[in-house]
């Protein structure tokens, strides 16, 4: 008796592990995302204004992710998709694709990727 309630709290302790971090459908970033903002050198614009002052539309700026419950993601930038496997642990999402990650932070129901480049940092927020 002593070992199978043994079992069955060393099972529910790995449950609970595993739902702290990695890929999941319970994970707060699955889902589809859109770029709605874009922040560079201390100012954060909407996708609308960054492309009206670009001389664009922002249709032509077209950026969605969709993060799979499988642990797999597929990213969308104008006509071009790539696709990768993801893991989150509280608050970074991993994304994975072409041998390359990049982290995103979660906060507050928004996804933020940061690219340094030439000592600026980018970076585009996306939402639900």
């Amino acid at each position: 008796m002593k070992k199978c309630i043994t079992a069955l709290m060393l099972t529910a302790v790995m449950m609970v592990f595993a739902a702290c971090g990695g890929s999941g459908s319970d994970a707060p970033v699955v889902g589809e995302w859109k770029m709605t903002q874009i922040e560079a050198m201390g100012v954060t614009v909407s996708v609308d204004e960054y492309m009206e002052a670009m001389g664009g539309d922002a249709e032509d700026m077209d950026m969605k992710m969709t993060i799979k419950g499988d642990g797999t993601f597929t990213g969308k930038i104008d006509n071009e998709e790539s696709d990768g496997t993801w893991e989150y642990k509280e608050p970074t999402l991993t994304l994975n694709a072409d041998g390359e990650s990049m982290d995103c932070e979660y906060k507050d129901g928004k996804l933020t990727m940061s690219i340094e480049e030439d000592g600026q940092t980018f970076s585009a927020v996306f939402e639900k």
